[in-house]
């Protein structure tokens, strides 16, 4: 029982004993009353600091489950990212050492030819160029989310997406290289 319960339910009482007639309380009526009434309010005392301190717990495991899912999705979102950057610097990359090495080749055999193969070469390291940029935007980004305020915050969001566009340009910039070489080496002759 709460204190204000105890204390409606006395004053309760007591109105019900006056509107009885009755005068007088016998003080051991009343003392063994509170007594009774004393053991009751500590029991729920006892009861409530101990529900309380089991919520306490649940909601700190709670929030300890959800920190360890946010980190974990943390470090996976970073792997995921990395993995990607590093796949979009090696498709590119590869590409530009493809594309030199066959116009130092051609350059041997057909030098009047190796013009053909400039816009090809040149958008292939416009991509590598998208990529490194693209990694390092995401340094930054985490250098800006690092110092915790709103702005930051804020900031972070916009280099993280200027990330994000950079990494896809990289990936459109390649697919771009290959329809482009197809095209040179279909009119190749």
């Amino acid at each position: 029982m709460e204190a204000s319960k105890f204390a409606q339910e006395l004053r309760h009482i007591i109105k019900q004993l006056k509107a009885d007639g009755v005068e007088e309380i016998k003080s051991d009526n009343l003392i063994e009353y509170l007594s009774n009434a004393a053991k009751d309010l500590q029991s729920t005392e006892v009861m409530d600091v101990e529900l309380h301190k089991a919520n306490l717990q649940k909601s700190l495991e709670e929030h300890k489950a959800s920190h360890a899912h946010s980190v974990e999705m943390f470090r996976t979102v970073i792997t995921a990212g990395q993995n990607a950057l590093r796949t979009s610097f090696l498709m590119n990359g590869g590409s530009s050492v493809a594309i030199f090495a066959f116009i130092g080749h051609l350059a041997t055999d057909s030098p009047d030819k190796v013009h053909l193969f400039s816009t090809v070469l040149t958008t292939s390291l416009v991509g590598v160029l998208l990529s490194a940029l693209a990694s390092g935007m995401t340094y930054l980004t985490q250098w800006v989310y690092a110092h915790d305020t709103e702005t930051n915050k804020k900031t972070g969001l916009i280099l993280n997406i200027v990330a994000i566009v950079l990494a896809i340009g990289s990936y459109l910039v390649f697919v771009y290289v290959i329809f482009k070489a197809y095209g040179v080496f279909n009119n190749f002759t």
